[in-house]
């Protein structure tokens, strides 16, 4: 009996930490474990910052010099940077003795006009071939064939540089933690800036590194770890990720030019000329980076992003030259983020799983309960300790989800219930299917079993703008009553349309059409919900204005139809009637797409293709390429019903978009910008507008080549 009861622990448990293992790690991006993890991490490396900073040993060899708001009041024009500016600099510190020098500036082209007028361009080159040491940066494109190649600077600066860098910055889930040591650079590869400046500063050449690393497959940095230093897989083939990337362990917060406590001593360019001659101490020997501390575009958040300072406002931004200065810090002084090893992560796992299920087993479900709580406390406390003496990741939120999944497990299984009759399914169902997917559950249990079957489905996601910045400063119970009142009213919303609601997400929902019951007009039925949507959303912010709710709510819509799996998706025990498939992700990706042209309603076009057109006010918007996928799909904002007028204002400027954007396919780009510049004169807040507008001047300034296919490829969600 004994053995039997320990055996079903040690099932329970191995259940636990295999289901967390998945539910963290393949099905992390879809349950918000993964993005939970980072997070986590974002917190240990705050921590951890203190104590890498007041250490004696602490990296003091890298100096920042910004051009801020103050360095550009003198200017005569802000694009491209003043390049005998950049020579005066770069004169200037070479002469106060700077080890090396890297310049965050793409330098790819000439301007003879300017040059003719103030020699700009060859006084640059003079000081980039006097200093000897300066690293510039370049860019990654495609080439022809759609694979990528370093876009050097221009041949007259990067023949008299002494490195050239990729200036490449990763950001998963709009937050940098990633740094690039190389990237693919046609069929071989191209080192990174930061190990460009490395090379440099410790008399290696950095292509000779790179090459090297492809040969042997290890990269001789000092203090790499191992599963870092390897490259990426493919990459000796020429094929691959674009980026052979590394986490950075960030040594601090943001710097700042008029401020202090900052991760590195940071001066406003303005100040430098005076500053390398009368104070040289401050950059001779050191490695001093060039790059620019107000461009909006050259923005990023970092773990310290929402850290307090002692002004008791927040960090903010990173600029992107220092996000390159922690990942040279991190080659430079072998301070690194070691992930743990397979054997150690699992071992931990099981044996967290082993104890809470067998508390539950032994002990019952309170105080298995109790338990459960201490050790999730110790193994977050260990995972934060161990990371601040030794930069060692120990993965915490799959051991967190081992605990509950053990705990969960082990409860279920010593008080599960059997006998569910109809009026149970009825009851427990009710609240997160369709009436009819309730039905056919009740009329038939077996319908409880796992599989699917392929169906055209139309797919439905919606996302309350705003509302995670609303609930950092409202009271969580108040918070929850208007989730509670907003969900249920969309909700309601989709039933009436027939719809299957999926899943709540947050405050996202998810919803389809078509299945369990055919229904032929199903992606007319997701449109018009969608519309409907978009009244209650009215409906809502009025009623809760006159209760004296101040902020304006806005719900996304993204819609898209194809062909999916559809059925009962998990294990025996919890499972969910869903859809799986491209279709799906499709539509995930274009609920947050209406972001980039501030529309509320965007439908695919196999959505558009299967209803009368004539039934909506629609707008066609765009070819979007969105990530993850090399397809591209026009897109449309879903205005309203056809029968619905609009502001008089919003009418004009829709026909002035449409104009436009018939001129913008056509390549007329002056025409097209005076169409878009009249929509906005109408209405201002027309964000495709903006959008169009934007584009077509840069296309006057920089015209695209001839075979452009005019589609946008979208690289975050």
């Amino acid at each position: 009996m004994k053995w039997t009861r320990g055996a079903t622990v040690g099932l329970v448990a191995l259940g636990a930490a295999v289901g967390a293992a998945f539910l963290s790690g393949p099905g992390g991006r879809l349950t918000g474990l993964e993005e939970l993890e980072w997070l986590t991490l974002d917190y240990r490396q705050r921590v951890s910052a203190h104590a890498l900073r007041a250490d004696a040993n602490a990296p003091d060899d890298i100096v920042l010099v910004m051009f801020d708001e103050a360095s550009a009041e003198g200017w005569p024009y802000l694009s491209p940077f003043p390049r005998p500016v950049l020579a005066d600099l770069i004169d200037a510190l070479a002469a106060a003795g700077a080890r090396t020098i890297g310049l965050d500036v793409y330098l790819d082209r000439l301007y003879p006009e300017l040059n003719a007028r103030e020699g700009g361009d060859d006084r640059l080159v003079d000081a980039i071939e006097r200093a000897g040491n300066v690293i510039l940066v370049a860019r990654v494109e495609d080439d022809e064939a759609g694979r990528p190649h370093l876009a050097r600077p221009h041949e007259a600066f990067a023949s008299v540089a002494a490195g050239v860098g990729a200036a490449e910055i990763p950001t998963p889930f709009d937050v940098v933690r990633d740094g690039v040591l190389a990237v693919r650079d046609g069929s071989g590869a191209a080192p990174s800036w930061p190990l460009a400046l490395y090379a440099h500063a410790r008399g290696l050449d950095a292509d000779a590194l790179v090459d090297e690393a492809l040969r042997s497959g290890r990269l001789a940095v000092d203090g790499l770890p191992e599963d870092h230093a390897r490259p990426p897989g493919g990459w000796p083939e020429g094929v691959g990720p674009i980026a052979w990337t590394f986490p950075i362990r960030f040594l601090g917060p943001p710097s700042r030019t008029d401020a202090e406590g900052g991760t590195f001593p940071a001066f406003s360019a303005s100040t430098v000329p005076t500053l390398a001659t009368f104070t040289p101490e401050f950059f001779r020997d050191r490695i001093v980076l060039i790059g620019t501390g107000f461009h909006d575009s050259d923005k990023f958040r970092s773990p310290f992003y929402d850290v307090p300072t002692p002004k008791g406002d927040l960090a903010g931004w990173t600029f992107g030259v220092e996000v390159h200065a922690n990942a040279l810090a991190d080659l430079l002084h072998g301070i690194h983020i070691r992930r743990a090893g397979f054997a150690l992560r699992w071992a931990l796992l099981l044996a967290s799983a082993v104890l809470a299920a067998g508390l539950v087993f032994w002990r019952g479900a309170l105080w298995g309960g109790v338990g459960t709580l201490v050790l999730a406390g110790g193994y977050a406390g260990l995972a934060v300790a161990v990371f601040d003496r030794s930069g060692l990741w120990i993965p915490m939120i799959p051991g967190l989800a081992t605990l509950l999944l053990a705990y969960l497990g082990a409860t279920a299984y010593v008080s599960i219930v059997e006998g569910r009759d109809k009026r149970f399914i009825r009851s427990a169902f009710a609240k997160y299917v369709s009436p009819a997917v309730v039905q056919q559950i009740a009329e038939d249990p077996a319908a409880l079993r796992l599989g699917g079957q392929q169906r055209p489905v139309t797919v439905l996601f919606s996302d309350l703008a705003g509302f995670t910045s609303l609930a950092e400063k409202m009271d969580p119970e108040v918070l929850i009553s208007y989730l509670n009142v907003y969900l249920s009213e969309m909700t309601d919303v989709v039933l009436q349309e027939g719809g299957t609601l999926d899943k709540y997400i947050g405050d996202a929902i998810m919803a389809f059409w078509n299945a369990p019951s055919e229904q032929a007009d199903h992606a007319e039925r997701a449109l018009r919900c969608a519309v409907m949507m978009q009244r209650k959303m009215t409906d809502l912010n009025a009623r809760w204005q006159e209760q004296g709710f101040e902020d304006e709510l806005l719900v996304r819509i993204g819609i898209n139809t194809g062909t999916v799996v559809v059925g009962n998706v998990g294990g025996r025990d919890r499972f969910d009637y869903s859809v799986i498939g491209d279709a799906v992700n499709l539509a995930a990706r274009l609920e947050p797409a209406n972001k980039t042209y501030d529309t509320l309603i965007m439908a695919s076009e196999y959505t558009l293709a299967q209803v009368d057109r004539s039934a909506f006010r629609l707008r066609e918007l765009d070819i979007l390429a969105v990530k993850g996928k090399g397809e591209a799909v026009t897109v449309f904002e879903v205005v309203e019903m056809a029968d619905t007028a609009l502001a008089p204002e919003r009418e004009e400027a829709l026909a002035h978009f449409n104009e436009g954007l018939a001129a913008y396919r056509r390549r007329d780009w002056e025409l097209a910008e005076r169409y878009f510049e009249a929509a906005l004169e109408a209405h201002p807040k027309d964000g495709p507008s903006r959008v169009y507008l934007e584009r077509t001047r840069s296309h006057i300034a920089n015209p695209p080549p001839a075979d452009w296919d005019f589609v946008v490829r979208r690289t975050v969600k």
